[in-house]
């Protein structure tokens, strides 16, 4: 009979747990480690100031941008889709910074922001782009404080225009109104869009683990664009959804 080791029994035990580990990783949607690395890719915009100095950059031909975030994120956010835009030959391009609040404030704050930049360009309207909770913030915005003739376009990414049955694994004061039955997804889907005079664009993947199902994206009254494989950080620095950004805002 063979002796058994201390060393043999290390190897063993180490033998086990790493397949252990092995299939406890293998078992999570490939989906949630796809959005853990491009969430880590976009630690960059932590360092980047919150609030951004509204001044007029030049006429460029184009009506002047104004970048919405989503929950948890910040302006910088969009250094990438800024850069790229900027070699598109977009200089008056502005990103909105909000903290804590509710949509509704946050929506007021969009508005106080366009018409600072709106002063400042002396431009009648903006466009709009925005990410996730900021698509209901800047709908919010545009259907109930008035900002409909002020915008030209609303483009959204991975906005949950329908709501998420993701929210419901929280209870908090921003994730409560994104379920699908809430009173504010309600009332925003009660208008009819059409009305606004907004040209609205709803950018939607199949790969997001925030906004599920993935239809929840769409909205009936949208230019719908569907781009495959595509995480909700993603967006941000994806150079597919980048150019559908410039193709639609050059429309």
């Amino acid at each position: 009979m063979s002796e058994t080791t201390p060393y043999a029994l290390l190897t063993g035990a180490g033998k086990k747990i790493g397949a252990t580990v092995r299939d406890a990783v293998g078992a999570v949607n490939p989906d949630v480690w796809r959005e853990f690395a491009y969430i880590s890719l976009s630690a960059y915009s932590l360092v980047l100031p919150r609030r951004e100095t509204v001044i007029d950059r030049g006429a460029d031909g184009y009506l002047p941008i104004v970048l919405v975030h989503g929950l948890g994120g910040n302006r910088g956010c969009w250094t990438m889709l800024r850069l790229f835009l900027r070699l598109h030959g977009r200089r008056r391009v502005y990103a909105v910074g909000y903290e804590t609040g509710s949509i509704e404030e946050h929506a007021a704050a969009l508005r106080d922001f366009t018409e600072r930049v709106r002063e400042a360009t002396g431009a009648a309207q903006v466009e709009l782009v925005a990410h996730s909770l900021g698509g209901l913030v800047a709908r919010y915005a545009i259907q109930r404080l008035g900002m409909a003739d002020r915008v030209r376009t609303l483009v959204t990414l991975a906005a949950p225009h329908r709501g998420t049955y993701a929210a419901h694994y929280a209870n908090t004061r921003l994730t409560l109104p994104l379920r699908p039955d809430s009173d504010l997804i309600g009332d925003l889907n009660g208008d009819d869009w059409s009305k606004t005079g907004v040209r609205l664009v709803a950018v939607y993947s199949d790969r997001d683990v925030y906004v599920v199902p993935h239809e929840m994206m769409t909205h009936p009254a949208a230019e719908n664009i569907f781009v495959p494989n595509i995480s909700h950080s993603q967006y941000l620095l994806a150079p597919s959804v980048f150019r559908v950004v410039v193709k639609q805002l050059a429309l």
